[in-house]
């Protein structure tokens, strides 16, 4: 397939050549005219980071938003949380992203929906709390939780135990609630085994 060659072309140009600036046109262009949701993904990274382009918040979350739309969770995953984080980004290219915490729940769950677990833990924590437009809803925060926990993620596990420990969302149940307990000391004990390879940006 066409877009799919011109990818590999781009990561070609990132990972072999370092050429960047190459590397960005060539992912831009094929999510542009070919409409490939994992080049529109790079090339939102690459705006994101002023890699091989200029920084720019906006361009990235356009290109983000092509993807989610074309069904990439990844990108979905960076909608949601760029229309529901209030953190403020430095660098030159200090433009921020308006705070839609219903669309970027939506984009969350379809993240979550597509397998990816950090967009079922992020929609989670926002329907424990609630915010501005999404009401708070603890049997839904519970579902994503579960979610979420069933994929490694250890914060999921530790709320779902709370949960059922005291009957939040979900029947109070403390045999569950120590099994959840459990599961997050286990998922911690094997983050410790592990070496570090510190933060990356999702490829």
């Amino acid at each position: 397939m066409l877009e799919q060659g011109c990818h590999l072309l781009g990561d070609y140009f990132e990972a072999v050549k370092k050429d960047f600036e190459s590397a960005a046109k060539v992912f831009k262009s094929n999510c542009d005219e070919r409409n490939y949701a994992k080049s529109c993904f790079k090339f939102g990274n690459f705006s994101y980071l002023g890699k091989g382009c200029d920084d720019n918040n906006l361009l990235a979350f356009d290109y983000y938003k092509k993807a989610c739309d074309l069904n990439y969770p990844d990108a979905c995953l960076h909608v949601g949380v760029m229309l529901t984080s209030k953190e403020k980004r430095p660098g030159k290219d200090a433009t921020e992203i308006k705070l839609d915490f219903p669309n970027g729940v939506r984009a969350l769950e379809k993240a979550c929906a597509g397998g990816n677990i950090m967009g079922c833990f992020f929609a989670s924590t926002l329907y424990i709390t609630g915010v501005e437009g999404v009401p708070q809803d603890r049997k839904k925060a519970s579902e994503l939780s579960l979610a979420a926990c069933n994929g490694g993620n250890i914060y999921a596990c530790m709320n779902l135990s709370r949960m059922y420990k005291n009957g939040d969302g979900v029947e109070k149940d403390e045999e569950k609630a120590n099994i959840f307990k459990e599961k997050a000391r286990e998922i911690r004990d094997d983050m410790r085994k592990k070496p570090s390879i510190g933060l990356q940006q999702y490829t």
